[in-house]
């Protein structure tokens, strides 16, 4: 018998993930157990009630359950009587509206929930579809604080074909790549994340306001969390690949991976974040300035990030006698003349000069790195040590 070790949750999360998860450790993910069914739920039901059934789904290659579209089908039709909604308060009834159940809430939990050696098992086999993924996403057990996963996503290979017969490989965080971070300042309806699964294979690529459910509000563990994926033909639509990244790759084969960091808030208010991103060598940013933007907040954010490349788009840019070079109105978001200008915004940023390597990743007091497969032998050694005195 096994006894689970539990994750003590923030009352943050206490609405969608109660008191206390499991961690998923490598003997309850390997387990045979019976085969659970595709779930139905009340719409107010939480991540833990099919945290089970997506650890089951990823374990047999069933990637397609993180997609939201797909998500959305968990949820049976409900009818809400005007008798129920008068016996709630209103803060109950407020908080049974909010979504609980979004793809991102549910992939950040899986994460955040497994063991070091599960995580990076569980994220092998979904690096082999196009997704994103939860780079940095909240620490479970204390509020404000934030969980940086790449070690549980070093070292699994990409691969994608410059030209037919000609396959390149690089090892994720091993080999040479280049970042681009995608953030935003102020807010609209239609953001950044809208904008930028435009021009992804999933419209529902990174959480937004567009994706199913969204009616229901944000995830609850969105704000100040980053997500990522890599930049190639299985993730890009057509229009990005022919006009920005086939290009890019077939330059003397180029190796170099080019990944898409999406962070999730108004950038200024994430400064941890920011500055964590722009350590890497080869890294630019693609600002959406949102409507009501100052000058002041676009020095704020230029000694941020120091002589990082930095590429402005405007979003619903109304002054006329303002010409901007790439103004995005979101009225036209469908038409290909707008989406242009965000696929010329890309192909600034991959224009990118290193700067100095860092001799070692520095994080915010607000970030801390998750651990790796290294530290937990270290750690499991050491507590055999004490054991035997």
């Amino acid at each position: 018998m096994v006894d689970n070790k539990l994750i003590c949750i923030h009352e943050k999360w206490h609405s969608i993930l109660g008191k206390s998860i499991p961690v998923i450790e490598p003997y309850q993910y390997v387990k045979l157990s019976e085969i659970i069914e595709s779930p139905r739920l009340p719409d107010s039901q939480t991540i833990i009630a099919v945290l089970p059934y997506i650890r089951q789904k990823v374990k047999m290659w069933g990637a397609d359950i993180l997609k939201a579209e797909n998500i959305k089908t968990w949820i049976g039709e409900e009818d809400d009587s005007d008798e129920e909604s008068h016996l709630m308060n209103e803060e109950e009834s407020s908080l049974l509206k909010k979504n609980r159940l979004s793809r991102f809430d549910c992939i950040a939990s899986l994460f955040a929930s497994a063991e070091c050696t599960v995580g990076q098992d569980i994220f092998r086999t979904l690096s082999q579809f196009p997704i994103a993924f939860p780079l940095i996403i909240p620490n479970l057990e204390e509020a404000n604080k934030f969980k940086v996963m790449i070690p549980l996503f070093t070292g699994p290979v990409i691969k994608w074909e410059t030209t037919p017969g000609t396959i390149i490989e690089n090892h994720l965080f091993n080999d040479p790549f280049k970042l681009i971070v995608a953030v935003r300042i102020g807010t609209n309806s239609q953001g950044k994340s809208t904008i930028l699964n435009q021009l992804m294979t999933s419209d529902s690529m990174f959480s937004s306001r567009s994706e199913p459910r969204a009616e229901y509000g944000i995830p609850h563990m969105i704000n100040g969390s980053v997500e990522f994926t890599w930049l190639t033909q299985e993730t890009c639509r057509v229009s990005l690949w022919n006009d920005v990244f086939e290009g890019y790759y077939k330059k003397e084969a180029n190796k170099e991976i080019v990944l898409l960091a999406n962070l999730h808030g108004d950038a200024l208010e994430y400064p941890d974040q920011i500055k964590f991103l722009m350590q890497f060598p080869s890294s630019s940013f693609i600002v959406f300035l949102m409507p009501g933007y100052t000058q002041n907040q676009i020095k704020d954010f230029e000694k941020l990030v120091g002589p990082r490349k930095v590429v402005f788009g405007y979003v619903n840019h109304r002054n006329s006698k303002d010409k901007k070079k790439y103004t995005i109105d979101t009225n036209y978001l469908m038409q290909d003349k707008t989406l242009k200008k965000v696929r010329m915004m890309f192909k600034e940023a991959i224009d990118i000069s290193m700067v100095d390597i860092v001799d070692e990743i520095k994080l915010g007091e607000s970030l801390q790195m998750t651990e790796d497969i290294e530290i937990l032998k270290s750690q499991n050694l050491i507590d055999f040590v004490k054991s035997k005195k």
